[in-house]
């Protein structure tokens, strides 16, 4: 997916006065400042991030794990709406249409009711996303030019679920197919600053339902007697249901037509001043330290073979879950010239988590097992990472800008699974049959992710002291190196797998800052990364070529608490 804004150039001056004296003759008044009106209509662009889940009913029984696809999405689109402000009131009135191109796509292991049912591989892929919203809000700050609103309506997507049942046996069997555009309902909230009578930036979140549709399950298999290939048989599928819903969070630029009532600053696009006396007469520079608390999710498919139409029949799937501790600095540096530079670094560890190695090798001559389920209750380890951006602001005054950027992004994962307990294939022979403590490693992996960012920042005052900042960045390109450890692997040389490949991803973070002192500030923030790489290949256990596809999936996500400097030279 690739992103643009185009922006229109716009500069409204005005001037304003009043003057008063006492006892003597005035001059004639000044008009008073103009409280901003909302009304008229607008057109506009975004680029956000999203969440969302699609939920698969299991038409067998109660699953064993898995049925819920976790499906993180990169967006970009445009908005279009009218607003009308009650006369001589802050209340206002809209309407709003907006679509969004959507890069999403997630899997999970759906109908694993038991061991010895061969279950299948659930994919969710979404392609466009777009909402019908009549919206309220509520004008305040100076000359009302921020705007707190709600919204509700309609929502579309236009999305595809696939259930495939796994296993090499099935290889032929047809998946079970659901592509449709579905409708739903959706509710926001959002705040909109205006930065000049035409130019508004805005921050939103928004959830939408999709509701519930049907689909047949694919035809399956069930080994009869376990551990026995050749008491495998074929079943047919059953009526199920998945219901989808989706998060999103939203950076905007609206431009008004026909809007006037701002006469203090203006913002201007691409606003350059003039070189300065001194080389370093007003710069800005900010700088700062974060503690961030985190949650992570990594997922790797193991298909078949290296055939990419085939990489959604999977022999085996990783899922680790983690939480993690971590410290960082950051900084930024604007020009005179509107020019910026911007990143942090940082670094932590993992501390508690827990991973699941699933596998189904249902006429495996030495052992047939149609689902295979291994916990890992203990997962440890470090996390290490890095951003770089340069850009530029667009259009700003000193109470919010927004500019575009590109950068670079380094994320390295370390982490270990201990302990190993079976849960599909509870009592039978089977891995971990005779479960072994947290104590004792399982498994390890590695990955090393180098990312291409392009996007958008945004900043605007909320209340006095008070500022909300958002950055949006689609990953247009990122690619992975890992590396997989089976530490108790004896039917193998080397337990060493490496996996390489490229992907996409997208990376957003909200913050909420509040001025201290006029250069020492404090802020609370969110952050969201997902990176899914579908186009990887790995060398199972040493071997000099590859062997299979090894789709990668990964999210980190969690809050931080920060504080900063300021320092202006002039």
């Amino acid at each position: 997916m690739r992103n643009s804004m185009t922006c229109l150039s716009a500069v409204l001056f005005a001037s304003c006065g009043t003057a008063h004296a006492a006892d003597i003759a005035r001059p004639p008044a000044a008009d008073p400042i103009a409280a901003l009106n909302w009304t008229g209509f607008y057109l506009g662009a975004h680029l956000g991030a999203g969440f969302g889940t699609t939920k698969v009913d299991n038409p067998y029984g109660p699953s064993i794990y898995g049925d819920t696809v976790r499906v993180p999405k990169a967006l970009a689109g445009l908005q279009a709406g009218y607003n009308w402000q009650a006369p001589g009131t802050a209340w206002v009135l809209g309407v709003e249409a907006d679509a969004s191109a959507l890069d999403a796509d997630g899997t999970d292991t759906c109908l694993a009711y038991s061991g010895q049912f061969v279950s299948a591989n659930c994919r969710v892929r979404e392609h466009v996303l777009g909402t019908l919203t009549g919206r309220i809000g509520h004008a305040f700050g100076s000359q009302g030019r921020s705007l707190m609103y709600v919204k509700g309506g309609a929502a579309f997507l236009t999305s595809d679920l696939t259930m495939t049942t796994n296993a090499v046996d099935y290889l032929n069997r047809p998946a079970a197919e659901l592509k449709e555009t579905r409708w739903g309902w959706t509710v926001g909230a959002g705040i909109e600053h205006a930065l000049s009578s035409g130019w508004a930036v805005r921050a939103e979140y928004d959830y939408a339902d999709f509701g519930t549709r049907g689909i047949d399950s694919p035809n399956g298999g069930f080994l009869q007697i376990p551990s026995n290939p050749n008491s495998l048989i074929d079943t047919l599928g059953a009526p199920t249901r998945a219901r989808q819903d989706a998060h999103l969070i939203k950076l905007g630029l609206n431009y008004y037509f026909g809007r006037t009532g701002v006469t203090a600053e203006s913002a201007a696009l691409l606003p350059v001043k003039a070189p300065a006396a001194r080389p370093w007469s007003a710069w800005q520079f900010d700088v700062g330290a974060r503690y961030w608390y985190s949650h992570g999710r990594y997922q790797n498919d193991l298909t078949l073979n290296t055939i990419t139409p085939q990489q959604e029949h999977l022999v085996s799937r990783l899922t680790y879950e983690s939480e993690g501790h971590s410290g960082e600095v950051f900084w930024r540096i604007d020009s005179p010239r509107k020019l910026f530079v911007k990143g942090f670094a940082g670094g932590g560890g993992l501390v508690a988590g827990k991973m699941n190695d699933e596998d189904w090798f249902p006429t495996d001559p030495d052992f047939a097992a149609a689902y295979s389920n291994t916990y890992h209750g203990k997962v440890t380890g470090t996390i290490a990472y890095a951003t770089l951006d340069a850009g530029i602001d667009l259009l700003g005054n000193s109470n919010g800008k927004i500019g575009v950027f590109a950068g670079y992004n380094f994320y390295r994962d370390r982490k270990d699974a201990f302990g190993c307990q079976q849960i599909a294939l509870v009592g039978l022979p089977s891995p971990c049959s005779v479960a072994f403590p947290t104590t004792q490693i399982a498994i390890s992996q590695h990955e090393d992710w180098h990312s291409l960012r392009i996007g958008a920042n945004g900043s605007f005052t909320v209340a006095p002291g008070a500022r909300l900042a958002l950055d949006a960045a689609y990953l247009p390109y990122t690619h992975i190196a890992a590396l997989d450890v089976h530490h108790n692997r004896t039917d193998v040389a080397n337990k060493d797998s490496p996996a390489w490949g490229v992907g996409q991803g997208v990376q957003l973070e909200a913050i909420l800052t509040y001025d201290v002192t006029p250069r020492f500030n404090v802020g609370v923030g969110g952050r969201y990364w997902a990176m899914w790489a579908t186009d990887v290949l790995t060398a199972g256990f040493g071997s000099p070529v590859p062997t299979q596809l090894l789709p990668i999936r990964v999210e980190r996500y969690g809050s931080f608490l920060q504080a900063s400097y300021k320092f202006d030279v002039r």
